[in-house]
């Protein structure tokens, strides 16, 4: 169920506005209430001391069994020393019965009392006053003082609807900005007149565009570039499939069909290094980083291009590692070690040797490829990492993908490639990775994390 930011910011300021309100009330009450008790006793003492020379006579007395108004103040009674009672100033079913002297208070059937009493030479002098009495004038009072407070928070309230609403017309802009927007349109959402505390979700908002049109644009360059490197092997392998339809001997006809079956060769592994390097694409998902085992991913990725280096008789050398545990997806650390062994048996002439060495430290995994080949110049290392870029005069078979793809996986797993001079004299292809923490480390960190 969505709710109303808006809505529940004006219940909980009109809530708080409330009890604001009722407490003010309830503190104005409390002081009257006080004050009503010193007036009222002090009357009560007044009274009493009035009527100390006062002489009573009361014969007849009446008596009423109904039940009368309880709007009176004062009940005045009067006894004689011995106990009777001369004198009663108001009718009422139930009264006080002689107290004692000075203040006290009593409960009756009907309610509470105050009672004052004051002895005089031949008499006992009794005020008494309803506590409800009190309380009604107690309550009259704090009406007439805080009644002036229920419009002021009736105006606050209004101010604070206002208020709320102008603080969150800029979330509302927001919201109808990107309401209006399509697919493709990523541009920045205007930060103009937010507020502070709403500025940095803008931010990141802002960021999260940015980080979505540039993976758009880089989809869109992939696929154009894909594109535009697949018409060039479906065009030769069209023209092959025709130059082997005009064979009119056998030599040309098996000529043709190994020209056919190389083109159909350099088109799969065109579309199979595309797909790999989609799968590395910003906006691809993946199961998630697990532990990972790099020498198990070198073993593989050696003997997946071992019949290519013995094909082309190029020497793999390669020393059984120690285990090198990293953080990171399985299959693409495959697919890297594939990359960087295929490229360097490839670009190796024939009778060539090709060395993949792999060392574990505590603060960095190392794996190096060098190859005997004839290596990348200076000024074109850093352009090789480009998607389809080719070196000038280098075969025509390659994709230009391998070291992109490279790239893009070391990139995912925060790793550093840098290339640079073989001691076997052509290139060096060196990647550095982050070892796994160990458990006393993962421990430590989860303590901090705490």
């Amino acid at each position: 169920m969505m709710r109303s930011l808006r809505i529940r910011l004006i219940l909980l300021l009109g809530i708080a506005i409330g009890g604001a309100t009722l407490l003010q009330f309830t503190v104005a009450f409390n002081t009257s209430m006080k004050k009503a008790d010193t007036l009222f006793d002090y009357h009560m003492q007044q009274m009493a001391m009035a009527l100390r020379d006062s002489n009573f006579e009361q014969p007849d007395w009446y008596t009423s069994k109904k039940e009368e108004e309880i709007n009176f103040d004062f009940v005045i009674q009067v006894w004689t020393d011995d106990g009777v009672r001369v004198y009663q100033s108001r009718r009422y079913r139930s009264l006080p019965e002689q107290g004692v002297l000075g203040y006290s208070t009593v409960t009756l059937d009907n309610g509470d009392w105050r009672i004052y009493s004051v002895h005089t030479d031949t008499r006992v002098i009794q005020v008494a006053q309803k506590m409800d009495s009190r309380r009604d004038r107690a309550i009259d009072v704090t009406l007439q003082s805080v009644w002036p407070i229920i419009p002021v928070s009736l105006l606050l309230l209004g101010a604070a609807w206002w208020v709320v609403t102008s603080a969150l017309a800029p979330l509302n802009r927001i919201g109808s900005d990107l309401a209006r927007r399509d697919a493709r349109s990523l541009e920045p959402v205007s930060d103009a007149g937010v507020p502070k505390e709403v500025s940095l979700l803008v931010a990141e908002l802002n960021s999260l565009l940015a980080r979505v049109n540039g993976a758009l644009l880089s989809q869109q360059r992939f696929v154009a570039d894909a594109a535009h490197e697949l018409r060039s092997p479906l065009t030769a392998l069209k023209l092959q499939v025709q130059t082997l339809a005009r064979a009119r001997d056998d030599a040309a006809r098996s000529q043709g069909i190994s020209r056919l079956l190389g083109g159909v060769d350099r088109a799969s592994r065109l579309v199979e290094q595309l797909l790999s390097l989609a799968r590395e694409d910003p906006l691809a998902h993946d199961a998630g980083p697990s532990e990972v085992d790099l020498s198990a991913c070198v073993d593989t990725a050696i003997a997946d291009v071992s019949v290519l280096a013995a094909s082309r008789a190029v020497r793999l050398e390669h020393a059984p590692a120690a285990p090198a545990l990293v953080h990171g997806d399985s299959e693409s650390l495959r697919i890297m070690c594939r990359n960087l062994l295929d490229n360097a048996v490839r670009y190796t002439p024939e009778g060539g040797v090709v060395r993949c060495t792999l060392s574990a430290a505590p603060d960095q995994v190392l794996l190096c490829v060098e190859d005997s080949g004839p290596g990348i110049p200076e000024e074109d290392r850093a352009r090789v990492f480009d998607r389809f870029y080719r070196l000038p005069g280098t075969s025509p078979g390659g994709s230009g993908l391998g070291l992109a793809i490279v790239r893009a996986i070391a990139d995912r797993h925060g790793a550093d490639v840098q290339l640079g001079r073989s001691a076997l004299g052509g290139l060096s292809v060196s990647v550095r990775l982050a070892p796994m923490p160990s458990p006393a480390e993962q421990q430590d960190a989860a303590e901090t994390t705490e």
